[in-house]
């Protein structure tokens, strides 16, 4: 036994002794219950008064710690990177999206209904006028971030950055490894992801693992000869950590990403080929986003938010291979058509909160 035990053990003895001691005295001396009473009072407001003096010690450590989150901002970036993560993990379970986008989290009551219909719009809100006159998309090429913030970050004002990325067969990772893209892509689908779409397979939500690998050859066999299937697509969000790590590594950054910039949040990877669809599909995105067509191309669709809609105009494009679209759903939403050309489209999509 070390020396700090053994003195602790003596002293426990000593005070078991002491404890013993009083009971006897106490009996010996045949007190009344109120006397004992009386007589323990000291005890009593000593216990009391360290009780309390404890509790006041976690309340003011509690105060302390909270503002140290609010006013400290290398513990406040901390406090709120974990935060984020915890969301996202939470994504897979507990889409909070739309509550994220929401301007109000308590809904109206039905009494409100009627009167709510006769309210009479303004007809120019004025969070709406940064794009009233936009009608067309501003390509940027070489840009800097300066540039980026001053014309478009702060308006609220989408932009194409036609040098974003190298051209598919230049790309660092894959060039004309086909293959190795598919298995990466499997890693992503294997993980798990929130939103994964697509006309390869029946309920792609639930499918087993052996109906993924089956749809990966599938896509292996459409870019390698003509016995793949007719058209198809697939759209998956990635929401948990370790799939968006993986992205990281599948694709690069284009050039004119702050430094600043927090990393994304959510990503998403669309392939298509040779998919006639009836209808766009509409991602549900939040922040700023930035739409990367690494190859192939995409018909893309940039429509206002719906208290913008009859001030602002719907605005219609071609995303080529290299390119990049930066825009913000504060004011626009994206929705997109599968492409139809018979080479493989690969689009990644980023989400990232807006502080720019």
């Amino acid at each position: 036994m070390s020396p700090a035990a053994d003195r602790m053990a003596k002293s426990d003895s000593k005070l078991e002794a002491s404890f013993r001691e009083l009971l006897k005295a106490i009996e010996k001396a045949n007190l009344k219950e109120q006397e004992i009473y009386t007589l323990f009072g000291p005890v009593r407001w000593r216990l009391w008064r360290k009780a309390v003096f404890r509790w006041c010690t976690g309340i003011l450590m509690f105060v302390a710690m909270c503002l140290a989150v609010v006013y400290v901002p290398t513990v406040n970036w901390h406090v709120a990177a974990v935060g984020r993560l915890v969301m996202i993990e939470l994504l897979p379970y507990w889409d909070w999206t739309p509550l994220y986008r929401a301007k109000c989290l308590i809904a109206k009551s039905s009494e409100n209904a009627g009167t709510e219909k006769l309210e009479i719009l303004p007809a120019f809100p004025e969070d709406c006028a940064v794009c009233q006159n936009v009608e067309t998309i501003s390509s940027r090429e070489n840009v800097s971030y300066e540039t980026l913030f001053r014309h478009h970050l702060i308006r609220k004002v989408p932009t194409i950055v036609p040098d974003a990325h190298p051209p598919w067969n230049a790309n660092a990772r894959y060039g004309s490894d086909w293959n190795r893209f598919v298995a990466d892509l499997e890693d992503l689908l294997l993980a798990n992801p929130c939103d994964f779409r697509t006309n390869l397979l029946f309920k792609p939500s639930t499918a087993k693992t052996s109906a993924l690998a089956r749809m990966l050859d599938l896509i292996g066999e459409s870019k390698s000869n003509a016995e793949g299937p007719d058209g198809w697509f697939v759209q998956l969000r990635n929401c948990a950590l370790k799939p968006l790590k993986k992205t990281r590594i599948m694709f690069r950054k284009p050039y004119f990403y702050a430094t600043h910039w927090e990393p994304p949040y959510t990503s998403w990877v669309l392939l298509s080929q040779a998919y006639r669809a009836s209808f766009e599909m509409t991602p549900n995105m939040a922040g700023l986003v930035i739409v990367n067509q690494l190859r192939g191309q995409l018909k893309v669709t940039l429509s206002p938010r719906t208290e913008c809609a009859e001030v602002c105009r719907a605005m219609w494009l071609t995303l080529r291979e290299q390119q990049s679209l930066v825009f913000s759903t504060t004011l626009w939403n994206l929705s997109y058509f599968p492409s139809e050309l018979n080479q493989t489209s690969v689009t990644f999509v980023t989400e990232t909160y807006e502080d720019v």
